[in-house]
């Protein structure tokens, strides 16, 4: 359980399910972490306990079918030590909070090894570090908050697809805002429960395939 930001259904998406599998295959590449899953208008909590809404911090939503995720250089620090500090008590607490069309509100939680915001922080750290190092002063979470909340709430057409196994799979292309992309691996992959609307993990990859 994080003690501080610094420690290194599926019927209502069915429709859109059967587009995504038609549009792409379904496969996973770079930096998938060996217990990641093997797949075959949102607010984030900000420092004072109170919805905030993502956009007007972190870059607005793409339009429809685009969903290209843009990491502002500067910025806010998210998701805000009151939120991480409720995850020394349960890992239940909501990190950020979603409103998806295929899913209606999914959350990230504070989770633990398996999924949410320390699984991401366990297994990922290092990959979204390297995602922002040299692109500004933002942490990793900021990225890979802005880069969920961007894929979740404005997916490409197609997305998102079925991972199988109660769970369903997005993926966007990332960029800062000054035109540039992360050096290594430019798009990102997030991996959604679809039986209890939560946000599993998401990382960086070198494809937008799912």
């Amino acid at each position: 359980m994080p003690q501080n930001r610094n420690r290194p259904v599926i019927t209502g998406i069915a429709a859109v399910v059967a587009a995504g599998l038609l549009a792409g295959g379904l496969f996973l590449t770079a930096r998938q972490g060996a217990d990641d899953p093997t797949i075959g208008g949102s607010t984030i909590r900000g420092s004072t306990g109170g919805g905030s809404t993502v956009g007007a911090t972190t870059g607005a939503a793409s339009p429809a079918g685009d969903s290209t995720v843009t990491i502002t250089r500067t910025g806010p620090d998210l998701p805000g030590s009151a939120a991480l500090a409720r995850c020394d008590s349960t890992t239940r607490a909501a990190v950020a909070e979603y409103d998806t069309a295929a899913l209606g509100r999914v959350t990230m939680e504070c989770g633990n090894s398996g999924q949410g915001y320390e699984h991401i922080r366990i297994r990922h750290t290092a990959d979204w570090q390297d995602v922002v190092a040299g692109h500004g002063s933002r942490d990793w979470d900021d990225a890979m908050l802005t880069a969920v909340q961007t894929a979740l709430t404005a997916p490409r057409s197609g997305f998102p697809v079925d991972a199988g196994d109660g769970k369903v799979c997005y993926a966007a292309p990332v960029r800062f805002d000054d035109g540039s992309r992360p050096d290594d691996d430019p798009f990102v992959k997030v991996i959604v429960s679809a039986t209890n609307d939560r946000v599993i993990t998401a990382y960086p990859t070198s494809t937008d395939d799912c």
